[in-house]
């Protein structure tokens, strides 16, 4: 049995929802029978569970890992709660199960269920000596243990050969010769220092101190040994810190937790080391034998500085980066699992011409795929980045996809799925293109941050195009769906629908960026918002979207300064509510802000000559050229 959980107020039409944080999954052998699989719902805000068994249909792959069902009577409530599913599943491994009912589609996909490695029939050595221009064939079936060297190397396609799955790369190995040492806990002799442990494929935490984050001073605290632990800072909404501890004392200030010491190894899901062995409570509390499989820090695939290397059809588990690609040219990963990454799932800082494309990459716990401080002519398409940041406890995490500096790129059709912080981030990015993508729940632990990120420290324009995402339940306290920081301009937002964010757009500090032909909808505090720290917001447009406001947020924003009615021109907008006695809000930075109902906002800002209005909040578009002409007047 395992669990997950998803939010989604819009349930509608034909759609794919990609459920995340499971908390673990077995690892079968290949060619078992599929026995019953039967699947919960349960609404929050109906509590009413619906219990039903889901009908084989078709088995749709010839490597038994793909399977379609039909379910007959599965009630999923478009409510705006969060809906709880819980599912007896097989021991199936790496599966995709489709689920279909009426108009709705459920597709469980690999990676954000976490469903981590391939099915182990063998454990090989991995293949080293690689000549410029080889074709690395691997066979299906097997986990090829090591890390495949491809560094300096050009020309090198590596792929899965064979109908039964994706062949494996982790620098891991199994762990063996458990005993029980107290309770539930298990203990084995390791021969090295992991940075990783999974139990069924899944990851579980490093044994820590308190049980949840975050600790704010050491009252409750254990006597323990601390001298090695780590501590683990939240330095701010937007930053996590850790340092080695040399000794027993913790004067942080700030809130923390510390991990690493067997005393602190008192739950279900963690683990330690101590004196050449490791010590394991497993999820389910019974013994880790046949199921562990640690890591080192080591990388499944080095192609640092490469050209023209091809990744195709593998599975890449529990390793530091999945693919490490420092200034590598023209990679290809196609059609691969990259998960449970220590650190990146690729890490392609310094790259020229990445392609990803059909590809997974699940669970890494800093970023999904990180371009950090320059990539260029870069495409990221038709895959899925899931859970990134989220495993275990806390730790440091900037975006499912994260690119700094550089030019030329493009994202488009990705889902970014359940991000601790960012879900796309591409600051000082230039002539780049985020399109037509899914990113849900980001901001998910730190709340200083949005869906979709860009800025421009330097002033220069960025040319960014962000057009046709859908961008939902970013939901923390200062979380934005599409923020535009940092002197951002030159950005164009456009034809995105931006829903059940905290804010849905902020401009702060950023000029001649246009923002035209979006829907809001059902933002926490405001749908729009601009924020100035030195009177530099500036020449921004706003035309052709439509705002529906329905839980009293504001429609605008301005602060802070006397300028502020020149932030933006605003016309051509169409905006729904129910109660347009509260719209918005001004404050020069001296009086106190004013809020404005939509009149005395047109009367306060002389803006919006050619907007409407409606009290109607429904999906029906207005008629007319922009909205124009058959609704409300002001």
């Amino acid at each position: 049995m395992f669990s997950w959980s998803f939010y989604d107020p819009k349930i509608r039409g034909n759609a794919d929802f990609f459920l995340p944080s499971i908390s673990f999954c077995h690892i079968p052998a290949w060619g078992h029978e599929l026995p019953a699989v039967s699947l919960t719902c349960v609404d929050t805000g109906l509590n009413r569970p619906h219990v039903e068994p889901l009908t084989l249909v078709e088995q749709i792959s010839t490597d038994r890992s793909r399977y379609l069902f039909q379910e007959r009577a599965l009630n999923v409530y478009a409510y705006s709660s969060r809906v709880c599913l819980s599912a007896s599943l097989p021991r199936i491994h790496r599966s995709h199960v489709l689920c279909r009912h009426r108009s709705l589609a459920l597709l469980l996909g690999a990676a954000a269920l976490g469903l981590h490695a391939p099915a182990i029939t063998a454990v090989l050595p991995m293949p080293d000596g690689i000549a410029n221009g080889a074709t690395v064939s691997l066979q299906c079936g097997n986990v090829y243990q090591g890390t495949l060297e491809l560094s300096g190397k050009s020309n090198v396609t590596v792929k899965t050969v064979g109908n039964c799955g994706k062949a494996g790369i982790s620098p891991g190995r199994a762990i063996s010769g458990w005993a029980r040492y107290s309770g539930s806990i298990y203990s084995a002799p390791i021969s090295f220092t992991p940075q990783q442990v999974a139990i069924d494929g899944s990851a579980v935490s490093t044994a820590h101190w308190p049980n949840q984050p975050w600790a704010t001073s050491i009252a409750g605290m254990p006597a323990g040994d601390l001298n090695g632990a780590t501590m683990v800072v939240l330095a701010n909404q937007s930053v996590i810190q850790s340092q080695t501890l040399t000794g027993n004392s913790i004067g942080s200030g700030k809130q923390f937790y510390v991990e690493g010491k067997l005393w602190m190894l008192d739950s279900p899901g963690e683990w330690a080391v101590q004196d050449g062995r490791i010590f394991m409570w497993a999820p389910d509390g019974q013994s880790p034998e046949g199921r562990a499989w640690a890591a080192p820090d080591s990388n499944g695939i080095n192609a640092d500085k490469s050209h023209g290397i091809i990744i195709d059809g593998v599975s890449i588990f529990s390793a530091n980066d999945g693919i490490s690609a420092n200034e590598s040219s023209d990679l290809k990963v196609l059609n691969t699992d990259i998960n449970n990454s220590a650190r990146d799932g690729i890490w392609a800082s310094g790259s020229r011409g990445l392609q990803v494309s059909g590809s997974n990459v699940s669970n890494s716990r800093r970023n999904g795929i990180d371009g950090w401080y320059s990539i260029t002519g870069a495409v990221v398409s038709n895959s899925i980045i899931a859970n990134t940041g989220m495993v275990g406890m806390p730790s440091a995490s900037n975006a499912g996809i994260m690119f700094g500096g550089g030019s030329d790129n493009r994202i488009d059709n990705v889902r970014v799925l359940n991000s601790a912080y960012h879900g796309i981030s591409v600051i000082h990015n230039r002539f780049t293109f985020v399109l037509n993508s899914l990113v849900d729940m980001a901001c998910a632990r730190l709340s200083d941050c949005a869906a979709v990120y860009t800025s421009a420290r330097d002033g220069q324009p960025l040319t960014l195009l962000i057009e046709g995402n859908t961008v939902t339940n970013t939901r923390g306290i200062q979380a934005i769906g599409i923020y535009l920081d940092d002197h951002a301009n030159g950005v164009t937002v456009n034809q995105n629908t931006i829903a059940n964010n905290n804010r849905g757009v902020m401009v702060h500090n950023g000029f001649n960026n246009v923002i035209t032909n979006n829907t809001f909808a059902s933002s926490g505090v405001t749908h729009l918002g601009f924020a100035q720290d030195v009177g530099n917001v500036r020449n921004n447009q706003v035309t052709g979207n439509t705002f529906k406001s329905t839980g009293g947020e504001h429609t605008f924003n301005h602060e802070a300064g006397a300028n502020y009615k020149n932030f933006a021109t605003y016309d051509y907008n169409t905006y729904r509510s129910n109660n347009f006695n509260v719209f918005g809000h001004t404050w020069d930075g001296r009086s106190p802000g004013l809020p404005h109902s939509y009149q005395s906002w047109r009367n306060e800002m002389q803006q919006d000559v050619h907007s409407v209005t409606s009290d109607v909040i429904g999906d029906a578009p207005p008629g007319g050229s922009r909205g124009k002409g058959n609704l409300t007047g002001p």
